[in-house]
């Protein structure tokens, strides 16, 4: 497959998390429990789907562009590492629901880290 498919892979995953960690954080803000959430299931399939679809884009891209050839830049792991950040975000309106708001301003956040890694590519 070109580059082109595995950016787009790696993009629908990224909307997909989000719009996810959005959803539940938000109903967890306007007083919404684990009980009552209808849509947790949906949630739960859409963010985990979307979590293996980042990984497979994302190191797609990367086997097809050849930027693997001397081994994983300093910025891949970088950006594993937010990978694996907001793999947790998930977890906060879920288990603490008063952490809802961390969730909510920590997932653009790293949205935008892990943009501007992929876009200037510093180590």
């Amino acid at each position: 497959m070109s580059p082109e498919v595995y950016k787009l892979i790696h993009l629908a995953g990224i909307f997909m998390v989000f719009m996810s960690i959005g959803g539940l954080a938000l109903h967890a803000l306007n007083g919404g429990t684990k009980e009552s959430n209808g849509a947790r299931r949906l949630v739960s399939i859409t963010y985990g789907v979307g979590l293996l679809l980042i990984l497979l884009g994302g190191f797609g891209w990367l086997g097809a562009a050849g930027v693997m050839a001397a081994g994983m830049p300093g910025w891949t792991w970088a950006k594993l590492g937010i990978w694996l950040a907001v793999g947790a975000l998930l977890a906060l309106p879920t288990v603490k629901p008063e952490l809802s708001r961390i969730a909510w301003i920590a997932a653009p956040i790293l949205g935008i880290l892990g943009a501007w890694l992929a876009r200037t590519k510093p180590f």
